[in-house]
């Protein structure tokens, strides 16, 4: 079985078994959507521009974005996980900044004061509302790459089974929700995210990071997500590190994958690993 995130699995059987047939009831723990409003000055060193949304089905949501180099095409999205907040995601996307890419912080539906309640349909459409608007602020040539932790892996992932994008890199990532709950239990949630599939259909080069001490994602899923993706797609895998990202590490590593795509490079990306880590490729 996999073990991403045991205290959402025990949640999600638990509510399944003694309210099966309330979506809303196990969504609840699958995304545990804090409503709070977001001060982003609390998060960030650099303020970023809030970027308002439209989604295709009316909502209205309030991003971030760190305008990048007026002549650089690449646009960074940054999706962060369950239980989180756009806040958290602007403190690890920040790491990001500075290297000429514009940074886009995604926020969904039911999430930080935006309306709404979070689905798989419904976050699938947040990001794609998002990639619109990149395209509308650096132009139709943008080049958009998605990057995500965790959930927001998931996210990311799926979007870009249905939209093209240039590249998509994703930080501890799972590979698929429904195994998370045993036996017939996994039919009843009604948001499988099955990264494994989405991986299938993604065209544009994957990048994945995962650490060895991830408490929430196992390097068995790690395996198996490294397994589905096409060609060409890289792993890195940072000894000791835990789920949550160490973005000042990851950072760097990160606007070098995207710099790689950019070139056809990713055979030899990246250029220098830190001790310990590992490489694998295909």
């Amino acid at each position: 079985m996999s073990r991403f995130n045991r205290p959402l699995a025990r949640w999600a059987i638990a509510a399944s078994l003694t309210l099966t047939g309330c979506a809303g009831a196990v969504r609840d723990q699958i995304y545990k959507a804090n409503e709070a409003q977001i001060d982003i000055a609390q998060w960030t060193h650099v303020r970023p521009q809030a970027l308002p949304v439209r989604t295709a089905d009316g909502l209205a949501l309030t991003g971030y974005y760190w305008p990048g180099d007026p002549m650089d095409r690449d646009v960074i999205l940054f999706f962060h996980g369950r239980g989180s907040n756009q806040g958290v995601a602007a403190r690890y996307a920040e790491h990001l900044t500075g290297r000429g890419d514009h940074v886009i912080v995604v926020s969904y539906r039911g999430f930080g004061g935006n309306p709404g309640s979070p689905t798989q349909a419904g976050l699938m459409r947040d990001g794609r509302a998002y990639i619109e608007q990149a395209r509308r602020l650096v132009g139709s040539n943008a080049r958009i790459f998605l990057v995500g932790h965790s959930l927001g892996g998931a996210v990311a992932l799926h979007v870009a089974a249905t939209v093209p994008v240039a590249g998509v890199v994703t930080l501890s990532t799972f590979d698929k929700l429904a195994e998370s709950a045993p036996g017939g239990v996994s039919a009843l949630l009604p948001d499988k995210w099955n990264n494994l599939d989405a991986a299938t259909k993604i065209k544009a080069p994957l990048v994945m990071f995962y650490g060895t001490a991830d408490d929430r994602v196992d390097m068995g899923q790690a395996t198996a997500l490294f397994a589905a993706a096409g060609h060409p797609a890289d792993w890195l895998i940072a000894p000791g590190a835990g789920h949550n990202p160490d973005m000042a590490t990851l950072g760097p590593l990160v606007s070098e994958a995207i710099e790689a795509v950019d070139d056809d490079a990713l055979d030899s990306y990246p250029a220098s690993l830190p001790a310990g880590w590992e490489v694998r490729r295909k």
